[in-house]
């Protein structure tokens, strides 16, 4: 038994401080840490330098692999919805080009925008290549899907290339392009992608729709929020739209107002970016059609019949107008274009919906197969 003396220096002041150590020096005692890995008690060193975390080097392998399993789990997680990332640019590019050549661009635009659509779908055959592969699919199976020899496709699509394509294409398309603003638009229209504008339009067009529900009535905001139940400030900010509502925020707020939700249901899939369930009835996609159309117009303050022929630049009468808004008439697409641009709307945001009238129409007409007779045997003479 031995008394050894420390002198510590604690705030530029020296201190002495006796510490009775039985056995053994200051310094040399035991220190055990837990393993990272078994979660189990190990000596650790006591010597200068980075303190262990695993008790063994087993364990460190096994740790090692652990993470390296993470990270390829991750790296899966992380690119796997790679092509269907681009496919979603790829589509807002390509309704940008149909905005362009409905709006009758200029050539030059019209080119821009068909380039846009050719670099992004090659970025997109990259793209669906690599999460193949990282999904397991061998060089083989890629060349027999893209019909080319397994050492082109290795070449072609090769991590490097396509890591170095994918860094272009981030730089290139930080920002969706679209076409430059035509006369008619807003000089301080938004920038974004077309998706994204198309949202944005559909959720002013709900606002302007409900805020003319709204002026049509005498209620008052506070009236409109008592009767809601929602906080005089949000009903504000529905009606300026600044805020897009929840689908039954609008049924309560239309009800309220004397209108028909259904009216409004195209545009709030819209400003929700939702997409509709398929509907293969002729009535279904033919309602819809005429929702988005009366909502439109309801949006627009539910003008004069005649004020939108006008509009149109002669392109529609008002009685064909009439027919189209009353659900009387099933207008093609050239009518639905010009009915929609003299609402200040956009032909492209319908587009779809026109489509699935055209095309359920066409099944509803293809005529039934004839039956076939059985064939009466042949008896010769």
């Amino acid at each position: 038994m031995f008394l050894f003396w420390v002198r510590k220096k604690s705030h530029g002041l020296g201190e002495k401080r006796q510490q009775h150590v039985g056995g053994t020096m200051a310094g040399t005692s035991r220190r055990y840490g837990i393993c990272q890995q078994c979660k189990g008690r190990f000596l650790q060193s006591s010597g200068p330098g980075r303190k262990r975390e695993y008790c063994t080097k087993v364990c460190r392998s096994r740790a090692q692999r652990s993470r390296a399993g993470q990270q390829r789990q991750q790296q899966a997680r992380d690119t796997r919805p790679l092509a269907r990332r681009i496919a979603e640019d790829l589509q807002a590019l390509s309704t940008a080009l149909l905005e362009a050549e409905y709006e009758g661009r200029p050539l030059k635009d019209l080119l821009r925008c068909a380039n846009d659509v050719a670099a992004e779908v090659e970025s997109y055959r990259a793209a669906a290549v690599h999460d193949a592969r990282v999904q397991g699919a061998s060089w083989d199976q890629v060349a027999d899907a893209a019909h080319l020899s397994a050492a082109t496709v290795r070449t072609r699509w090769s991590e490097k290339r396509v890591r170095d394509r994918m860094k272009r294409r981030s730089q290139d398309r930080a920002v969706v392009r679209q076409p430059p603003a035509s006369t008619v638009d807003a000089p301080d229209a938004a920038e974004g992608s077309p998706l994204q504008l198309a949202a944005e339009r559909a959720s002013a067009k709900l606002a302007s729709a409900l805020s003319h529900l709204h002026r049509s009535t005498s209620l008052t905001i506070r009236e409109v929020a008592e009767e809601t139940s929602l906080s005089p400030s949000y009903v504000s900010r529905i009606l300026s739209g600044e805020r897009t509502p929840t689908w039954p925020v609008v049924c309560a707020l239309a009800d309220l107002f004397n209108g028909d939700p259904a009216e409004l249901s195209v545009l709030f899939e819209g400003a929700h970016g939702l997409v509709p369930p398929a509907r293969n009835a002729l009535d279904d996609v033919v309602a819809r059609l005429q929702a988005a159309l009366r909502g439109l117009h309801l949006a627009a303050g539910r003008p004069h019949p005649g004020t939108l022929g006008r509009a149109s630049h002669g392109a529609l009468s008002s009685q064909t107008i009439s027919d189209i808004l009353e659900g009387f008439v099933i207008p093609g697409w050239e009518q639905t274009s010009a009915l929609v641009t003299a609402l200040g709307g956009s032909p492209a945001d319908v587009r779809a919906l026109w489509d699935d009238v055209h095309y359920t129409f066409l099944l509803c007409q293809a005529p039934p197969e004839e039956p076939v007779l059985p064939v009466e045997p042949f008896v010769s003479d």
